[in-house]
């Protein structure tokens, strides 16, 4: 879809369920993050770094720059709340970004590499719906490693983000 308003409550549903996880991690006892576990990224940490970083790497894209990340597990922050500062501030960035654009932008087919050189073209709308669908990918690789701990992960479903919508 190319609707922006669609396009933006996507990336406002990703903001909450991220936030969801992130304030559970912030919980957790710092072994627990970084403990190395069978899963994508190998352990938590890893895992919310990768989200800031692919949200780097494709507003750049959109952007029309390059990026300089050369592995899907670079680290960023190793402080969590560094980690989630950087992160807010990159949620803002890329809603302003697609706030900022016009139809015909958001039509645009935009060049990229990805990390380790793959090459492609894509609709700057499918990129920021990529942006919202990896966020949910990755949240489900971290659900499993709370799992693991074992520890219940926050309900992220859509119908969870409308009723926390809904309640003051």
């Amino acid at each position: 879809m190319h609707d922006k308003d669609y396009l933006l409550s996507l990336l406002d549903f990703n903001v909450w369920a991220n936030e969801q996880y992130f304030a559970q991690i912030r919980e957790m006892p710092d072994e627990e993050v970084t403990k190395q576990r069978p899963s994508l990224m190998n352990n938590i940490l890893i895992s919310v770094n990768h989200l800031l970083m692919i949200d780097k790497v494709w507003l750049g894209h959109m952007k029309g720059e390059t990026h300089a990340f050369e592995k899907l597990q670079t680290v960023l922050h190793e402080d969590l709340d560094d980690l989630f500062a950087a992160k807010q501030e990159m949620d803002g960035e890329i809603r302003d970004y697609v706030a900022g654009l016009s139809a015909d932008e958001l039509e645009e087919v935009v060049d990229y590499e990805l990390i380790g050189g793959n090459r492609g073209r894509l609709a700057r709308y499918m990129i920021i719906t990529h942006l919202a669908m990896h966020g949910s990918f990755h949240r489900g690789f971290l659900g499993d490693m709370f799992g693991q701990i074992p520890l219940m992960p926050a309900g992220q479903d859509i119908p969870v983000w409308e009723r926390a919508l809904r309640e003051p």
